[in-house]
C-alpha cells in the first residue's frame, strides 16, 4: 500500500540519521557482547527512534480507520453504508439519546436525497416568512441518515481519536471496534500485528517514561533504566516486526470494504 510505503521510507531516514541504519539501509550490527557501556552509547538513538516510529504509526492507523469510515459511508453499496451507521450508534448509542432527548428534532431515517430536500426548502421558506413577520423560528432541524453520519463521524474523531494517546494492541482494537469490528475478529485476523504493536509499545513506553540516567527518589524501587534500554538490533526488529506484519490490518480492511463487516458490533461498556 502506497501510505505504507511513505511511512517506512520516512521512518529509514529518520533511522539512517540516528545511526540505527547504516548508509546501505540494513540495520547497524550490534556487538558480541551487549554490556552497560554499549548500551549507554546507543540510548539516545534507540530511544528518539521508538518514540518517533511509534508517533507515525500512531497517526498512519488513526488516518486509516478515519479514511475506512469515510469510505463505508460513501460506498455505493447500502450494506456498508448501513453496517457503518448502525455500528458507530451502537456505540454512541448514550450521545445520540441524550442528543434526541434534548428535543427539537425532525426525525426520518428512510427518507430520501430528494425527499430531505424538500423539507430543507420548505423550512427555509418557514425561516424566511417567519423572520419577515419577527416571528420566532420554532422549526426543528432534520436527521435523517445524512445528518446523523455527519454527527456520528464528528463523535469518532473526537472521542475515539482524539483521545487516543498510543497504539498497542488495545489502542487498535479501540479504533476498530466503533466501525463494526468485533475485538474477537480483530484478533483473529491480526494476531502477528497485534503482537508486534505490543512488543513496540513496551520498547516505545520505556524510553518515553523512563531516564536514560539513574534517577532519585521516588524511582529508587524501580529497575535500573539502562536494564530495561534497548539495542539498536532491538529496537529495528520490533519496528520491522510492524512494518512485516501489517498486512493483516490491510486485509482486514479491504475484506470490510468490499463485502461489508460481517461480524456483530462489540457494544461499548
Amino acid at each position: 500500500m502506497e501510505q505504507w510505503e511513505s511511512m517506512r521510507t520516512s521512518l529509514e531516514k529518520v533511522a539512517g540519521q540516528l545511526g540505527i541504519v547504516g548508509i546501505d539501509g540494513h540495520p547497524q550490527p550490534d556487538p558480541e557482547v551487549i554490556d552497560d557501556e554499549y548500551l549507554k552509547s546507543v540510548s539516545t538513538a534507540t530511544r528518539a527512534f521508538l518514540v518517533l516510529c511509534s508517533s507515525e504509526l500512531e497517526e498512519f492507523i488513526e488516518a486509516r480507520c478515519l479514511d475506512f469510515l469515510f469510505a463505508s459511508l460513501d460506498a455505493s453499496g447500502k450494506q456498508m453504508q448501513h453496517n457503518s451507521l448502525h455500528s458507530l450508534s451502537i456505540h454512541f448509542r448514550r450521545n445520540i439519546g441524550n442528543m434526541l432527548n434534548g428535543g427539537g428534532w425532525f426525525v426520518d431515517f428512510y427518507a430520501t436525497d430528494i425527499q430531505a430536500r424538500k423539507f430543507s426548502t420548505e423550512q427555509k421558506r418557514g425561516k424566511k416568512e417567519k423572520a419577515a413577520q419577527d416571528l420566532p423560528d420554532d422549526s426543528p432541524a432534520l436527521l435523517n441518515r445524512k445528518t446523523l453520519a455527519a454527527r456520528l463521524c464528528h463523535m469518532y474523531r473526537e472521542e475515539v481519536v482524539g483521545v487516543s494517546h498510543g497504539i498497542n494492541d488495545n489502542d487498535l482494537i479501540d479504533l476498530l471496534v466503533p466501525l463494526g469490528f468485533s475485538r474477537y475478529l480483530v484478533q483473529e485476523e491480526c494476531p502477528s500485528f497485534l503482537a508486534a504493536l505490543q512488543s513496540l509499545a513496551k520498547a516505545r513506553g520505556e524510553a518515553a517514561h523512563r531516564a536514560a540516567n539513574g534517577s532519585g527518589w521516588p524511582f529508587k524501587a524501580l529497575t535500573p533504566p539502562l536494564q530495561e534500554q534497548m539495542s539498536l538490533g532491538d529496537a529495528w526488529a520490533r519496528w520491522e516486526a510492524v512494518l512485516n506484519s501489517m498486512n493483516e490490518l490491510e486485509d482486514l480492511l479491504n475484506i470490510a470494504e468490499q463485502a461489508g463487516i460481517e461480524a456483530p458490533a462489540e457494544t461499548a461498556t
